[in-house]
């Protein structure tokens, strides 16, 4: 799979459409959503219905995420709300990971986190 490289980007986007879910920090709410596109730095989200995201919110989001690239994508990401434009919402990351983030109780080591800081 070839990533999306049409604008200029930290890292490639790869337009891998798998499910999602979001964990609103603040309100610990958690809302199930569709990746666009998805790179090691940020993340492209789909819902069904406009949310109550705003920009600067912090998430945690978890991905459905194969494999199937040969470069590393992330299974979770800890970052900031972007830009919201109706059920479309952007998230760029501050931490991510290449393990589900119950891999540990499962006795699996967790990678490093993966930086996507500004």
């Amino acid at each position: 799979m070839e990533p999306d490289r049409s604008d200029l980007r930290r890292e490639p986007r790869f337009p891998i459409k798998t499910g999602a879910t979001v964990e609103v920090q603040k309100r610990g709410e958690i809302i199930n959503a569709t990746t666009i596109n998805i790179s090691g730095c940020g993340v492209l989200l789909q819902f069904e219905i406009p949310t109550h995201l705003a920009v600067g919110d912090p998430v945690v989001c978890e991905f459905a995420v194969t494999h199937e690239t040969d470069k590393p994508l992330p299974c979770w990401g800890v970052g900031d709300v972007v830009r919201v434009d109706g059920c479309r919402v952007a998230v760029d990351f501050k931490a991510g990971g290449l393990a589900p983030l119950d891999s540990e109780a499962d006795g699996v080591e967790r990678c490093e986190p993966t930086p996507g800081a500004k």
